[in-house]
């Protein structure tokens, strides 16, 4: 068993599919073809390739035809195993709502986590007032309780910082900073975010209004990078009543090429800290 093994299995179901592809291609065979094998629509091995999942007795066969050798189809046959693996009962992503599980499950489990966000902190950098501040903007408005509950269970998850085995970036927009409702408890957050630079795993930039318009402003995203045999990326959409995901080989490389944009647009990591600076001391 492998590490790449003890990813979620949503993600596994990425990497199954993105390996049944290369066999696919190395052989020489075309989707239609890999149909043929099957009996079904060349649709369902561009869903079966784009991580839908696919039963043992239909992975048999496509290996069958791919000429797969030993170690790929010992390997092979291991992910899709895997990716039929339930979550656990009591694990730690139960503890949010549904959409958020993935996104909960893949922040522990990913090799590199880049974030942009244009309008608020990112979570895994929020202080536990900024975060109830946040919450009881929230309509209709949540009980004492709800928002005790949703701070310590954001603040469980800012634990994933402390291996400094991932890498995580954070690129955030001065306009996320720049809402001073409530001076001292911006004044905290950004001091936070001064710290956070200090971590060994940790890269964090700002983008200065002086920069004016780039590419992708004002349109938050994740990125999840495995380096898994294929390698994947998995990037996570936020949006107001919820999230997508997206795991599509020629969506996420328009991701991973904005955020090259993005990261060249932000200032440099000590830049960043002297800004951070001068923003705290005039609050």
């Amino acid at each position: 068993m492998t590490q790449h093994l003890e990813l979620p299995p949503p993600v596994m179901k990425v990497v199954l599919g993105n390996q049944l592809a290369r066999l696919r291609s190395t052989a020489g065979v075309t989707q239609d073809d890999a149909a043929a094998v099957l009996g079904c629509t060349q649709q369902k091995i561009a869903h079966i390739e784009a991580g839908s999942g696919i039963k043992l007795v239909e992975l048999n066969a496509l290996l069958d035809r791919y000429g797969a050798n030993d170690a790929d189809r010992a390997y092979t046959r291991d992910l899709q195993a895997e990716s039929n693996r339930r979550t656990k009962r009591g694990a730690f992503s139960t503890r949010f709502r549904q959409y958020m599980r993935l996104l909960v499950d893949m922040e522990p489990s990913c090799n590199r986590y880049f974030s942009y966000q244009a309008l608020v902190v990112p979570g895994l950098l929020q202080t536990e007032e900024y975060m109830r501040r946040n919450a009881r903007a929230w309509r209709p408005s949540l009980a004492a309780g709800e928002i005790d509950k949703y701070a310590a269970d954001r603040l469980d998850r800012q634990r994933v910082l402390d291996n400094t085995d991932q890498q995580f970036w954070f690129i955030i927009d001065e306009a996320a900073l720049r809402r001073t409702e409530g001076g001292r408890v911006m004044k905290a957050q950004i001091m936070k975010l001064v710290e956070t630079i200090d971590r060994p795993n940790v890269e964090l930039q700002v983008v200065p209004f002086s920069v004016g318009y780039y590419m992708g402003q004002g349109h938050d995203y994740t990125i999840f990078g495995y380096d898994t045999k294929p390698a994947v990326d998995i990037i996570y959409l936020e949006q107001h009543d919820g999230g997508e995901y997206v795991d599509n080989s020629k969506r996420t490389a328009q991701y991973v090429k904005l955020w090259d944009y993005q990261k060249a647009a932000a200032s440099g990591p000590e830049q960043t800290r002297r800004a951070l600076l001068d923003m705290a001391a005039s609050l």
